[in-house]
């Protein structure tokens, strides 16, 4: 009976808790905005106002309030570092839909700060002014000590009535009663026993709900880094958003919030000539219940028309039913644009080879010369479809060279391919009606994708043309009216045509030289020359460009050029020979005396360099000299100005101090040439580790500043988000120094110089812009030569050595970056420099030798 008293009167307390929950409820939502329930409350001032809003609602018993969201994310709580957790949404599942829940736990079960007191809490629906649907979740903490209190005081009177009465039945029912008690007890037992493994088991869910929560921070913090934006999504909801990862913004201007604060955003954001087809492919996909992928077009905040991948899994449940969609977007807008140009080159192919006057062809190398490819001009010469010739369907290629020239052509074909050269061959092919066609063919070997040679090449019809000449070929070999001398021979080598200019070169008159033998031209020591290429000739090879000696009349000799060719007769037979010669004694000459020159010039040139070299060796070593004794200056330097040696007058210890300022600068000097002669070396010594590269600049920004102020210049940092690369720290913030530092220096008081450190498209970019004198574009190209400096510095007499630029482009190229400048005279200049951001992997080694 007190059980049953104390349960109704704690019963009684929970549901008036219940109702001060729905209260607290009504009246809080008519002053929450709709942005409140969008995302987890940040913003300080807002903070400060819900404090405000909800103290009121901090009396009596209750001392922690919670706002969740739909997705069971707490986006306020007087408890701010409860402010972002998460539960399954699962959990809010009943007050969302309208039905209050009572729990009874500890205050910290689920994290927060102060004292782990038992408490009840309330889950009620939340519905913002205006809404019918709840929006979001109001949970209010109340102690339970006040409410078990208060059962125990209604039971109380009635447990001294009771007491009474027992004490009257005490006597007679003592043996029962000490029978009962033992029963108690081994009840009593058994329920503590039972007590512990439920606290055991809540204990391990609250650990798995922990270990859940930190695998699902890991698992965004790693899905956050991929260069592709990750969604979950609601298949009973279409277009609404559970998750969208930060990508989103770089991908569309979208930022998650957004995003997720708007469930149309989605389809609003569809390309409109996708839209309809994306519907489809999603709903077909969800009822299939398997993984599937699409591709379509996303419309930017800005305009920009995106193309992505959408590839979706599709999650079910126990009873394999859809239930969640999980996916990714890949950007694939530069794939898409390159398969258009490829469509477009394709067309234009296409398009070339149908405008070629000739056919073209790509064949293997074999005896059918069976083709891959060929286009249709291939009807109009031997009267068969191109589709007849193709992997040699219906005839093989080889079938309509005419059999006399095949074995020609073949061998031609042959010997060019294996001297790895162009080839021109002419040969006669078969007609369909019978007919001759005469042809010439220009290819080459390339080879395939299957790694196999092929020929690629065009064959010209020249049937018309060959029998428009056929009835003066001999006379078409020879022009009368050359300065060059041209000479037709037969099969044997007797002279048979002679024109003025051969009258010119060789002294001879046409009368005294036609059917003589051509060899009283060619010196005895060449006896052999003249019918080795008029054997050539006849076999039907050109001869072209051909360098010789030839004797004129008077006994003198004459440098010539020779062009031969054979002449044919209407039946394309070779009947004799054409030779063009060219008198190229001047420019024998010419080129032999060019070739002394180049030599001497080589000769010279090593000369520069070996000079070269031996100054880079002096440099290098006169700097490893002066670094030993500079260093013992140095210590020396420190030892006196510390007292060592007694006590220094003030003129003293200045004039000391202007040694140390001038032996720290020689000693820099003697660094930076050391350094040059590395690079020289082509050794140049980097220590890669892991660098963030935003901090060296706010350090170097930092060694400037003094300088900057004592000029009165502006001096200012702007970073980005710019993750950790590998790189050499120490040369990094060098370069840094050394560009922020030539800003400085020439800039004018008053100026500024602005450093901007941020990563850009897989590259971490510096830019150094000063409002200084400029640089005029004519000194622009030398300005990382070497001890190269502007003429304005050398006149404004501006400190320097000229070696900064050089050691800078050094750095920049050693980690495989590039340094660009912008300048203009009067106007300021820009240093920009791109490094690609390469992160530290295991097998990296700690020093790198890279060329510079």
């Amino acid at each position: 009976m007190l059980l049953f008293v104390r349960h109704e009167a704690q019963v009684d307390a929970e549901h008036e808790l219940t109702a001060d929950a729905n209260r607290s409820a009504a009246t809080i939502a008519t002053q929450l905005r709709p942005g409140d329930l969008a995302a987890p409350v940040r913003d300080a001032q807002r903070l400060r106002e819900l404090d405000a809003l909800f103290e009121p609602e901090l009396m009596d018993n209750v001392i922690r309030v919670k706002l969740w969201r739909a997705d069971g994310t707490v986006v306020y709580s007087n408890d701010h570092t409860l402010i972002g957790s998460q539960v399954d949404a699962d959990d809010l599942a009943k007050p969302l839909a309208g039905q209050p829940v009572r729990e009874v736990g500890h205050l910290n079960d689920e994290g927060g700060t102060g004292e782990n007191v038992k408490v009840i809490s309330a889950y009620v629906p939340l519905r913002l002014k205006g809404e019918s649907q709840p929006r979001g979740v109001l949970e209010l903490y109340n102690d339970y000590a006040p409410i078990s209190a208060q059962a125990s005081s209604t039971v109380k009177p009635i447990a001294i009535a009771l007491g009474l009465a027992l004490v009257l039945l005490f006597a007679s029912l003592f043996p029962i009663l000490n029978q009962v008690t033992k029963a108690l007890e081994q009840r009593s037992k058994r329920l503590e026993k039972q007590a512990d493994e439920l606290e055991r088991t809540l204990n391990e869910r609250r650990q798995a709900v922990a270990s859940l929560r930190d695998a699902e921070t890991r698992y965004r913090a790693l899905v956050e880094q991929l260069p592709l934006v990750t969604y979950v999504s609601a298949i009973d909801k279409p277009g609404f958003s559970a998750y969208v990862s930060p990508q989103i913004e770089g991908l569309l201007g979208y930022t998650p919030d957004e995003w997720l604060a708007t469930p149309s955003l989605f389809w609003r954001v569809v390309h409109s000539d996708d839209v309809e087809r994306v519907r489809t492919e999603h709903r077909d996909g969800y009822a299939a219940g398997r993984a599937f992928s699409s591709q379509y077009r996303l419309v930017a905040r800005d305009g920009r028309v995106v193309w992505v991948e959408d590839q979706i899994i599709v999650l079910t449940d126990a009873a394999g039913n859809p239930v969640q969609a999980q996916g990714f977007l890949l950007d694939i807008t530069h794939r898409k644009a390159a398969e258009v140009a490829l469509a477009d080159s394709e067309e234009r192919f296409r398009t070339l080879v149908a405008n070629v006057p000739g056919l073209i062809f790509r064949c293997a190398i074999d005896e059918h010369w069976t083709m891959e490819f060929l286009s249709d001009e291939i009807e109009e010469i031997v009267g068969y479809p191109a589709s007849d010739f193709v992997r040699s369907k219906v005839r093989t290629f080889a079938s309509v060279i005419h059999p006399e020239d095949a074995s020609r052509v073949a061998q031609d074909v042959e010997e060019a391919v294996q001297d790895n050269r162009p080839y021109t061959v002419e040969y006669r092919m078969v007609h369909r009606d019978g007919s001759i066609r005469y042809v010439v063919e220009r290819g080459q070997a390339v080879l395939g994708r299957d790694g196999q040679s092929k020929l690629d090449g065009a064959i010209f019809d020249l049937t018309e043309r060959w029998q428009a000449e056929s009835e003066r070929m001999k006379l078409a070999a020879i022009v009368e009216s050359s300065d060059d001398a041209i000479i037709g021979t037969d099969l044997e080598d007797r002279i048979t045509t002679w024109n003025r200019g051969a009258e010119r070169l060789y002294g001879h008159p046409v009368g005294e030289i036609l059917g003589h033998h051509f060899s009283f031209h060619i010196p005895e020591e060449m006896d052999d020359e003249r019918p080795a290429l008029v054997a050539r000739v006849v076999a039907g090879e050109d001869i072209r460009s051909f360098e010789t000696v030839r004797v004129r009349k008077d006994g003198t000799r004459v440098d010539v050029s020779l062009t031969m060719s054979p002449i044919r007769d209407a039946d394309g037979s070779v009947v004799g020979v054409s030779t063009i010669a060219r008198d190229i004694t001047q420019e024998t000459r010419a080129r032999r005396e060019r070739e002394e020159l180049v030599t001497e010039l080589e000769a010279r040139n090593e000369r520069l360099r070996e000079l070269d070299r031996l100054k880079d060796e002096f440099v290098a070593l006169v700097s490893h000299e002066l670094r030993t004794p500079l260093t013992s200056i140095r210590g020396y330097l420190e030892l006196v100005l510390e007292g060592e040696a007694g006590d220094l007058t003030d003129d003293q210890r200045q004039f000391l101090g202007v040694v140390e300022r001038n032996a720290h600068r020689l000693l820099a000097l003697v660094g930076d040439l050391l350094f040059l002669a590395q690079i020289e070396a082509g050794k140049l010594s980097l220590e890669i580790g892991a660098v963030d590269l935003s901090a060296i600049a706010a350090e170097s920004v930092e060694t400037a500043r003094p300088l900057a102020e004592e000029k009165s210049i502006t001096l200012t940092l702007a970073t980005g988000p710019l993750a950790l690369i590998a790189g050499d720290r120490a040369r990094l913030a060098q370069l840094l120094d050394n560009l922020i530092s030539n800003g400085v220096k020439f800039t004018p008081a008053g100026g500024r110089v602005d450093v901007r450190v941020r990563g850009q498209r897989g590259q971490a970019v510096i830019e150094v812009r000063d409002t200084g004198m400029g640089i005029p574009s004519e000194e622009q190209k030398h300005l990382f030569e070497r001890f190269f400096r502007a003429a304005q510095a050398t006149e404004q007499a501006i400190p320097g050595t000229g070696l900064g630029l050089a050691i800078s482009k050094a750095i920049v190229h050693g980690h495989g970056g590039q340094i660009t400048l912008a300048s203009s005279e009067g106007s300021g200049t820009t240093f920009r420099v791109s490094i690609p951001v390469r992160q530290m992997q295991h097998e990296d080694v700690e020093q790198a030798e890279v060329a510079s």
